[in-house]
């Protein structure tokens, strides 16, 4: 028996445990717990229905060669539809060489001369061809194990190059810290890929209008997106598994385009350990018995997550495009959190400098400080982290100690904001007016979520129609008790309950009265 029949086998015998499942205990930076539900509120499921999908519509499938889009496909093909209507694609989104020829050099604040970039071929263009190559090797092994058709492979990495990466660089270069993955999803993975899909569609359908025959986009994300039954409207709700959540990076997607999405994990409710079980039990290429189990797909392959140490961790990445900018690393005030009196014991002078840094992009605000300090002298000894950078003096703040006030916010100011859906505004009006307390906010993935008292909307409404651009407003959040490590430039959203109301980018931290 093969390995395609073993598969269908295992699928005919498959049944789903819709159980919801506990969340596994995730350790994360500056977070110690796991996300729990206490966290909180739950939304009644009475109002909500499934995607109405009818065997006659064409399902595309993004596929990455990780397991979670490989259990999407396999429980697609549980469902029942058309194995003719399931349509697996493999999208590239990252190569060096797409960028444009020459690379424009970028301004420098400082007066220093620009690296050529039409010199300079950065390394990782060879790791990114061969991750690639592995990654639709892969796709098409598992597609052909599923019985599914040769996986569509689809070239986004112009889109990618300009629409994200450039932008990326631009704001590390401001100091700033940004998510290039929730600007992938929105430009990308469920904007580009839309455009994409609609035309192959046509393209495949001829004559058929989407009256008679509808299609979907499906991925493996934690995510779920149901159809609110009195309004009709689709709406983004968290993933039974809290700590792998994906909403957030989802904060920021056009409302038309979650009409025409399906998350199979969210519908069935899977978690994560569900999902690599339900791998093993399919016997799906990389997790049948004796193979090497498969790593989790990366934006970036090559790169090392999290910043990595190495040749290939994420900050010598940047250097490859990115000049340096040297400047001074200062000491910052030594006022404590939450009290009012300055540290106690011996601290070095606010302002004295104590070392010089290569560029703010290789800082982020809460993380430790990288700098050798002298250790033997009292006003040094203890742990500093990065609590502010200054883009005008190029200078690099620290501080002594996590309970540092200049290390917490007690709200922040998100711009180029985007709701996700009609009446989102209206729920946070209402919501702050009240003291129901029913908002939350969070600005990291796993990131325990924070209680919001206070939403304030300024500039333009946030809604959109279809692909046409707006001006975006800007929201002014407080917390009910500050946070820590907010960064401009980092992504944040708000929810309702389960449900996800929008997204948008930090301008600034609101610091402490």
């Amino acid at each position: 028996m093969d390995g395609q029949t073993l598969i269908r086998t295992s699928l005919r015998l498959f049944r789903p445990n819709l159980t919801p499942r506990i969340p596994v205990s995730v350790q994360t930076p500056l977070f110690a717990a796991p996300i729990q539900r206490q966290h909180l509120r739950t939304l009644s499921t009475a109002d909500y229905s499934e995607p109405d999908v009818s065997p006659r519509d064409k399902i595309f499938i993004a596929m990455s060669s990780g397991v979670d889009s490989s259990v999407a496909a396999a429980l697609l093909l549980r469902s029942e539809h058309p194995r003719e209507n399931l349509l697996p694609f493999y999208m590239a989104n990252w190569s060096p060489s797409a960028g444009p020829d020459p690379l424009p050099p970028p301004p420098s604040a400082f007066g220093r001369a620009q690296r050529d970039p039409t010199l300079v071929r950065p390394q990782s263009n060879r790791g990114s061809l061969r991750c690639t190559e592995r990654e639709y090797n892969d796709v098409k092994d598992v597609c052909r194990a599923l019985g599914l058709s040769e996986p569509i492979y689809m070239n986004f990495e112009k889109e990618y190059w300009c629409e994200v990466f450039l932008p990326m660089l631009d704001m590390y270069r401001c100091g700033k810290t940004p998510n290039p993955d929730v600007g992938c999803n929105r430009h990308i993975k469920f904007g580009a890929v839309i455009k994409r899909l609609r035309d192959e569609f046509h393209r495949r359908g001829g004559e058929v209008t989407e009256r008679e025959s509808k299609w979907w986009l499906a991925t493996g994300h934690y995510a779920h997106v149901l159809y609110h039954i009195p309004t009709k409207a689709p709406h983004l709700l968290r993933s039974i598994d809290l700590n792998k959540d994906q909403t957030f990076y989802l904060s920021t997607l056009r409302q038309e385009v979650l009409s025409r999405l399906l998350f199979p994990l969210g519908s069935y409710r899977l978690s994560k350990p569900a999902v690599k079980s339900l791998a093993r039990e399919l016997l799906l290429p990389g997790w049948r018995p004796g193979q090497t189990e498969r790593p989790e797909s990366m934006g970036l392959c090559f790169v090392e997550p999290a910043g990595g140490k190495g040749q290939t961790g994420f900050r010598r990445f940047l250097s490859e495009f990115l000049e340096p900018e040297p400047g001074d690393v200062i000491i910052g005030p030594s006022k404590k959190y939450p009290g009012e009196n300055e540290s106690k014991g011996t601290c070095a002078s606010e302002g004295a400098i104590v070392g010089r840094h290569a560029g703010l992009w290789h800082a982020t605000i809460g993380e430790r400080a990288r700098f050798q300090l002298p250790q033997g002298s009292p006003e040094y000894r203890g742990k500093w982290y990065v609590s502010g950078k200054n883009r005008q003096l190029n200078t690099l703040e620290i501080v002594r100690g996590l309970d540092n006030a200049r290390l917490y916010g007690k709200g922040m100011v998100v711009e180029k904001w985007r709701w996700l859906g009609d009446d989102a505004a209206d729920i946070v009006q209402e919501q702050s007016a009240s003291s129901r307390g029913g908002l939350v906010a969070q600005f990291r993935h796993r990131q325990i979520p924070l209680k919001v008292s206070v939403v304030e909307q300024s500039g333009g409404s946030g809604r959109q129609s279809c692909f046409e651009e707006y001006e975006p407003p800007e929201l002014r959040i407080i917390f009910d008790s500050p946070a820590m490590a907010i960064a401009p430039g980092q992504s944040a959203a708000l929810w309702f309950g389960d449900r996800c109301l929008g997204g948008g980018v930090i301008r600034d931290a609101i610091e402490l009265d």
